[in-house]
């Protein structure tokens, strides 16, 4: 098996109750909170993840969310707050996507981009597979990626199968990059991303011999009010594609509250498991970015950033090697369309570090795991 890096943590996640002024560095926010719960009918809807491979049509009505133990889809309606209807999915046969799942990307409305290791599908809302690619092995002999390269959010740019654009990492080579795949003239279109990659500053593997497992930060790509949207949890930079457009435009704004980026010097290698988790601490208690994500109704990008918090007196539960966090310091950066600061603050009442959220209606929708349902928490921001 290859090795691999978790890219951020698969902890328990929540969400404030409360509601009122969320106040702090920056400025005061006026924040009016409530909580939705998804009916499930008869289903038992898979939130072992967190939501972490989910995915929202553009006309943000329906959530479609990959079940791992099922290897299936869950279709959500945000509108009537209830499950639709379960895609089924195959790892073998006729319709067979691999057995091995990397990440689930939406095409338009009805089609998705189904990616397994040496194996990349696209589907239609029934599961059923339409064409089997490989990513890997696009572009001419000068553009083809690398054995080690790994393809990161390939996202459909206008809507169509035909050209997709993504972000590529190499762990032993400490690169990153993002490409413009062309799948009908077959072409790959490199660009280079000094603010990606600066990301590998802050992976962390151990050389003790036994563990194939390393421990990096978190990398996005999304698609937002029609602009795709690559960056890290490291800086605030991010790299912008229109859809018309042929290269990435490199995106920065000043903050007054928060630093531009992660900081300190880190060893790539350490001797033991116990190492890599005590720097892995330190690093995620620096600051984090997550990714933007647009208000169709207020016109603005939300963007949250936190530092997480480790208590050294917890114990490490059993079988696994990292400390679960102990709370988290949330902030909240709002932009408009042209990713120019509206406004910042400290949002004093989240005190874990933000699980999925997506922006709706007006409101900032936060996943919640409510006694193993499905739920959100809305907050309805002002400024």
């Amino acid at each position: 098996m290859k090795n691999s890096f978790i890219l951020g943590l698969s902890l328990a996640l929540a969400a404030c109750q409360s509601s009122g002024n969320e106040s702090g560095s920056g400025q005061e926010f006026d924040v009016q909170l409530d909580t939705v719960m998804i009916h499930p009918g008869d289903e038992i809807l898979f939130l072992n993840w967190g939501l972490g491979q989910a995915k929202l049509t553009p006309d943000k009505k329906y959530l479609y969310n990959f079940n791992y133990q099922e290897y299936s889809i869950e279709k959500i309606d945000l509108d009537e707050l209830k499950f639709v209807s379960k895609i089924t999915l195959d790892k073998e046969g006729p319709n067979g996507l691999g057995a091995y799942f990397r990440s689930l990307e939406l095409i338009g409305e009805d089609r998705f981009l189904f990616c397994s290791y040496g194996q990349d599908n696209i589907i239609n809302d029934q599961g059923k597979k339409l064409e089997q690619f490989e990513f890997a092995k696009m572009g001419a002999d000068d553009e083809k990626l690398e054995e080690r390269d790994n393809i990161l959010a390939p996202l459909s740019i206008d809507g169509k199968a035909e050209r997709f654009a993504g972000m590529v990492t190499n762990w032993e080579k400490k690169t990153a990059k993002l490409v413009l795949i062309d799948r009908e003239q077959n072409q790959i279109t490199s660009f280079a991303t000094p603010e990606i990659e600066k990301a590998s500053k802050f992976e962390i593997m151990p050389n003790d011999g036994e563990t194939r497992m390393g421990l990096g930060t978190y990398r996005f790509g999304k698609v937002e009010n029609g602009k795709l949207i690559f960056g890290t949890g490291v800086g605030h930079e991010l790299y912008v594609l229109d859809p018309e457009a042929e290269e990435f435009r490199l995106v920065s704004y000043a903050s007054e509250l928060l630093p531009p980026e992660k900081s300190g010097d880190y060893p790539a290698e350490v001797s033991s498991q116990n190492e890599m988790r005590v720097i892995h601490e330190k690093i995620q208690s620096d600051i984090n970015f997550a990714a933007p994500v647009w208000d169709e109704k207020k016109q603005v990008y939300y963007r949250l950033a936190f530092r997480m918090e480790f208590d050294d007196s917890k114990p490490i539960p059993e079988g696994s090697f990292m400390r679960e966090t102990s709370g988290a310091t949330v902030f909240l950066t709002v932009l408009d369309k042209d990713f120019n600061l509206l406004s910042e603050g400290q949002l004093t009442t989240m005190k874990k570090y933000p699980p999925f959220y997506f922006a709706k209606d007006g409101k900032l929708w936060l996943f919640e795991n409510i006694e193993d349902e499905m739920g959100f928490v809305r907050m309805d921001i002002s400024w």
